[in-house]
């Protein structure tokens, strides 16, 4: 464990039959928690990795462990941004987006270790695949974080925090790295009772009882609201999610449209936002991706263009491996200044097809990159997903050939990685751009 993290943190919030039974017998807390059957269709498990790129770092080199480290930036400080800081550093003020020059003024002795994307990427990888073993459902969310519904599941531990803490026993015993898991009847408040528990904590919000636990919580705790609609509830004298949650449905339709309700819904726990919404829309809505941040920032086409050569090669290749196609190409950029934007494209037709890929991304590029604006990260994605049995897509006999060579093609490159290694052939534009450790890859498989 690393040095840092405090004992286990263990706490359900709401009431609950009293057994005064010992959830983790290695931690000084006690938690009661007899139920059985939590009395809801749906109950969500959130987890967290804790710092997880630090705690990579920390986990593999233990002489790291209870000093300031900063994953990302020059190993003087003087040139990139930090991605991640462990939590002994992050008590200097250090956080993920600081500049490297920054963290080293707040914490002159804080060590940086160089971003390697693909270690983060195997651990998650594992984190993933063990969450499975607990759920049906898991929605991967990002590198670090996944929701389950566990429903179905709970009667096999006895109780919701019992799961949460054999989650978070699989995920140490496995991977040796912290979590922190929130439970709740909904993903969104699963995932704030999640946050203010890190680090290395299990919470669980009982049934009926959200309303209360996100009352005196101030609205930027709640996720989906940014600055600016902080800023819009602060002058309405909503400061807090119980003030909000007591908001008129006229009040809020008038100031914010169709969606203003369902801030307040969300604000009483009775509602998910974004996170309902995608389970409303099923797998089809999933995605797979690639993401690079830069160490130093891009500003020409032709770098970029190889950048989006060499993600639109690994996402055909992870959708091909994972027998599916997609239809949606995202790309998602951020510049030196940290102004993200993304822009979407539909495609003519479902597809696992990397050349497409690739002339479809050089269109999003030249859509939304202001010409020499200096771009620190650069993200690509091809989500509908839809399995590549079940497409009804006709195709004329000349397109039809061509698809079916290239097919072909791609099959026998895949065999060639498969058996050798990603790197023993690559398109020669991209190939540049594969030799570095910093792609942050979500989505599976």
């Amino acid at each position: 464990m690393p040095a840092e993290l405090p004992p286990e943190k263990v706490e359900a919030c709401g009431h609950m039959p009293s057994c005064d039974r010992n959830v983790d017998s290695g931690s000084h807390v006690r938690a009661h928690d007899c139920t059985t059957k939590s009395g809801v269709d749906k109950l969500y498990l959130h987890v967290d990795m804790d710092a997880f790129f630090a705690s990579v770092e920390e986990r593999d080199n233990p002489a790291l462990k209870g000093r300031p480290i900063a994953v990302g930036g020059s190993s003087d400080g003087r040139k990139g941004i930090v991605t991640a800081a462990n939590y002994t550093a992050r008590k200097f003020g250090l956080k993920a987006g600081m500049t490297a020059l920054e963290a080293k003024r707040r914490c002159p002795q804080v060590i940086f270790v160089r971003l390697d994307a693909r270690k983060y990427t195997y651990a998650s990888a594992q984190i993933m695949d063990l969450l499975e073993g607990f759920s049906p459902d898991v929605r991967i969310l990002s590198v670090d974080e996944a929701s389950l519904e566990i429903s179905g599941v709970v009667w096999r531990f006895g109780a919701p925090l019992a799961v949460g803490q054999a989650v978070k026993d699989a995920i140490r015993g496995r991977c040796d790295l912290p979590a922190t898991v929130g439970i709740a009847r909904n993903r969104l408040v699963a995932k704030g009772a999640a946050e203010p528990s890190k680090p290395n904590g299990l919470r669980y919000i009982v049934p009926g009882s959200e309303a209360a636990y996100l009352a005196p919580l101030p609205v930027s705790k709640m996720c989906g609201i940014g600055p600016a609609t902080e800023a819009a509830l602060g002058k309405l004298g909503f400061k807090t999610l119980g003030e909000l949650a007591g908001a008129s449905e006229e009040l809020m339709k008038l100031r914010f449209g169709v969606l203003g309700p369902w801030l307040a819904q969300m604000a009483r726990g009775e509602y998910a936002g974004r996170m309902q919404q995608d389970d409303a829309r099923g797998a089809e809505e999933k995605s797979m991706g690639h993401e690079r941040t830069f160490a130093e920032a891009v500003s020409d086409r032709s770098g970029l263009r190889a950048w989006v050569v060499a993600l639109a090669e690994m996402i055909a290749r992870r959708v091909r491996t994972g027998a599916m196609i997609g239809r949606v190409l995202t790309m998602r950029l951020r510049y030196s200044d940290f102004d993200t934007f993304s822009h979407q494209s539909v495609l003519p037709e479902p597809t696992d097809d990397e050349e497409t890929l690739i002339l479809h991304g050089w269109k999003l590029l030249d859509q939304c990159w202001e010409k020499d604006r200096p771009v620190r990260l650069l993200g690509l994605s091809l989500g509908s997903l839809t399995p590549k049995g079940e497409s009804t897509t006709q195709l004329n006999l000349f397109v039809g050939r061509q698809i079916f060579r290239r097919e072909a093609l791609y099959k026998a490159l895949d065999s060639l990685k498969d058996k050798f290694g990603e790197k023993i052939i690559l398109r020669a534009m991209g190939s540049s751009k594969r030799a570095g450790r910093d792609f942050i890859t979500f989505g599976k498989p």
